[in-house]
């Protein structure tokens, strides 16, 4: 395998959209901090694929955490940018549904064979309740309370990021486990700079 570069230092902590995913966390009806997220990366979409695609591994948490997975009919990526993840998750489940909330993200997608591409907010899932074998994220918004109501019994959350702490969108796994309340198990490891987690609902 070829070396995986140093990470880069993208001021996580005092990051903007650290700060509006914890606004969020403590409340998920602050319309400011959503819009602010939503502003921001409509602004980074331009550059985004091309900034990623120099982020060597920049999707291996993805790819690691999928091995773990219990076989799934159908999986939903959450706050799936411009598809960098996407391939992966294709390449493991036969249907997927990608869905991000910047329409200017999912303008510059990169296309894959099996993937229906969804304007969708991770506040109001298109989804029905209980329905959904497998959700998966890379660098996405955490909003516990509807991944909850989406994902059935026995279902799984894959959860990655591609720097660990230092991904603005950072929310330590410890943390999201007791978000996502009772009854929830969880394993994680970690994959090049970044990390999976891999929870499974109750059921």
């Amino acid at each position: 395998m070829e070396d995986i570069l140093e990470p880069p230092d993208l001021k996580a902590e005092a990051h903007p959209s650290r700060r509006f995913q914890e606004r969020l966390l403590e409340d998920p009806g602050d319309r400011a901090a959503w819009q602010g997220l939503r502003a921001s990366y409509d602004r980074m979409a331009e550059e985004w694929r091309e900034w990623t695609d120099e982020q060597r591994g920049y999707d291996l948490p993805v790819r690691e955490g999928l091995r773990r997975v219990r076989p799934a009919e159908w999986a939903v990526e959450i706050c799936c940018g411009t598809g960098e993840a996407t391939e992966a998750v294709a390449g493991a489940v036969p249907s997927v549904v990608a869905c991000d909330l910047s329409l200017e993200m999912l303008r510059r997608r990169v296309d894959v064979p099996g993937v229906r591409w969804v304007a969708a907010d991770v506040r109001s899932l298109p989804l029905g309740t209980g329905r959904v074998p497998l959700v998966v994220s890379l660098n996405g918004v955490f909003n516990p309370s509807e991944i909850v109501r989406v994902v059935r019994p026995g279902g799984q959350l894959l959860w990655c990021t591609s720097f660990r702490a230092g991904t603005p969108l950072y929310v330590p796994p410890e943390r999201m486990h007791r978000l996502l309340g009772g009854g929830w198990t969880a394993e994680g490891g970690r994959a090049g700079h970044g990390e999976w987690t891999l929870f499974t609902a109750p059921g």
